[in-house]
């Protein structure tokens, strides 16, 4: 009988590369497994968003012997502060020496400021062969009606993932946009 690691990240940490599967990308871990990702949010057309409910259908819905690791990782996000650097640079120039100067702490504020972060949630699926690929796809339709949308994640966005989990650089690379 073999023991199972919980919460082990070391086939993550150690891919061997990426692989197709079906219409997902696939990360291949160090014990050769194929890995699917997603990001799952809220629907913001539906108020009555129930996710407790869709991850207990998910994994009454898994065959025994799957792994799902759900990632809860707080993310840095630059949206609000790129929304309000463009609303300072739309105002008009200041007629008067202490509006000018404090458009400029402003400024300046938006650019040294650190970015605000979001918790994101993302679902590990290591794909058991090719009956896990249907199950698969069809989390958007299972989530759909617990007010839950699926993203399937690209191999850029594993890539970026898996940066982030590794080397969480508080300064961001999406920060570069500023």
């Amino acid at each position: 009988m073999s023991e199972q690691i919980v919460g082990s990240t070391r086939t993550f940490v150690l891919p061997k590369g990426f692989t197709q599967v079906g219409n997902q990308a696939a990360l291949i871990g160090e014990d050769d497994t194929r890995r699917l990702f997603a990001e799952i949010y809220a629907d913001p057309d539906r108020p009555e968003v129930r996710p407790q409910e869709a991850y207990q259908a998910m994994l009454s819905s898994m065959q025994p012997g799957w792994t799902l690791r759900l990632l809860q990782l707080f993310w840095p996000d630059p949206e609000p502060r790129l929304e309000f650097q463009k609303q300072v640079q739309n105002w008009s120039k200041p007629g008067t020496e202490g509006l000018d100067i404090l458009h400029q702490g402003l400024t300046l504020a938006i650019q040294e400021y650190p970015l605000p972060f979001v918790r994101r949630t993302v679902l590990e699926f290591v794909l058991p062969g090719d009956e896990g690929i249907a199950w698969w796809e069809g989390l958007c339709g299972l989530c759909a009606g617990f007010g839950l949308r699926i993203r399937y994640m690209d191999q850029f966005a594993i890539e970026e993932l898996s940066h982030w989990v590794l080397n969480p650089n508080l300064e961001y690379s999406a920060d570069r946009q500023l």
